[in-house]
């Protein structure tokens, strides 16, 4: 009974990765740390710590390598 409460969170945590490596090879051609990847899609009501200082200099990075500078 105790395991079948556990699915669930089980099932989520599934299609975040699959998410994220599919993310990773469509827009990122594996570029990206598949954690830091994990943590900018993740919303903050997860309730998960993460250091969101570094997804913004990831974000800043990411869009200066993409975007021409004007």
């Amino acid at each position: 009974m105790r395991t079948a409460l556990l699915l669930p969170s089980i099932t989520r945590r599934l299609d975040d990765i699959l998410l994220v490596k599919e993310l990773n090879a469509k827009f990122f051609d594996h570029s990206v740390r598949e954690k830091l990847l994990h943590t900018a899609i993740s919303a903050p009501s997860v309730s998960v710590e993460f250091d969101y200082e570094r997804l913004e200099l990831l974000g800043t990075r990411t869009l200066s390598l993409h975007l021409p500078i004007i």
